[in-house]
């Protein structure tokens, strides 16, 4: 009798929970939505194939113990075509925000956009991308006076100071080297030499050089940086 009880228990516990994932799944309204554009190579004029696209429905969630913060999950991910178009097809859940994901590992090409982006429900978006592929700055360095390392070179756009490249140290005291660094290129751009004598941005000085880049994949550049005139 007591196994009996205990199966028609069961029985209801999961009739119970199957009707309450059922009403929940009926709640959640979405649409069928489609985004599509093109993807180009801005400052050269190209179409670029085999460009990867995440499309990611953005929220807000507990980044750590006091703080909310934006929160992703993905969507579908897809690649251009030789004429860099792309399409993707989902379901839009009402109330909800998507965007791209951008991505900033392998991939060569930089790119802009707002994320997240706008995008109206039950129709084709249009949204094309503007990409652009680094040059690269050679920059020979004479350093000298380097006596609290280490000599930091970063760079930025003018027109989006925002958008920093990662910065390279110097380390030895005095030194010839070479170092490498991508940034936009036919811009201009800041290189921010930082040295440090302390501890605190009181301590930090910072030489800046404004440059003009082009096309080219490389381009050389000098300068004598003494870490005891900053």
């Amino acid at each position: 009798m007591k196994k009996k009880y205990i199966g028609l228990l069961f029985a209801s516990i999961f009739i119970f929970f199957s009707c309450y994932v059922d009403d929940e799944l009926e709640s959640v309204k979405t649409t069928e939505t489609i985004i599509k554009g093109h993807v180009s190579d801005i400052e050269r004029n190209i179409d670029i194939e085999g460009f990867r696209i995440v499309l990611a429905r953005i929220y807000y969630c507990r980044t750590s113990f006091f703080i909310n913060g934006p929160c992703s999950e993905i969507i579908d991910t897809v690649y251009t075509d030789v004429n860099g178009l792309y399409s993707i097809k989902f379901d839009f859940i009402h109330g909800e925000q998507y965007g791209f994901i951008k991505q900033y590992y392998g991939f060569p090409y930089y790119y802009e956009f707002i994320n997240p982006i706008e995008i109206e429900m039950g129709i084709e978006n249009i949204r094309d991308i503007d990409a652009w592929y680094p040059t690269i700055l050679k920059i020979e360095l004479n350093v000298t006076n380097n006596n609290n390392p280490h000599l930091r070179l970063s760079n930025r756009i003018v027109d989006n100071k925002n958008f920093r490249f990662p910065t390279v140290g110097v380390f030895k005291k005095d030194i010839d080297t070479t170092v490498y660094q991508k940034t936009r290129p036919n811009s201009a751009i800041e290189l921010m030499f930082y040295y440090s004598t302390g501890y605190s941005n009181a301590d930090t000085y910072r030489r800046f050089e404004n440059i003009t880049t082009t096309l080219q994949d490389t381009i050389n550049l000098s300068f004598k940086i003494d870490c005891s005139t900053f």
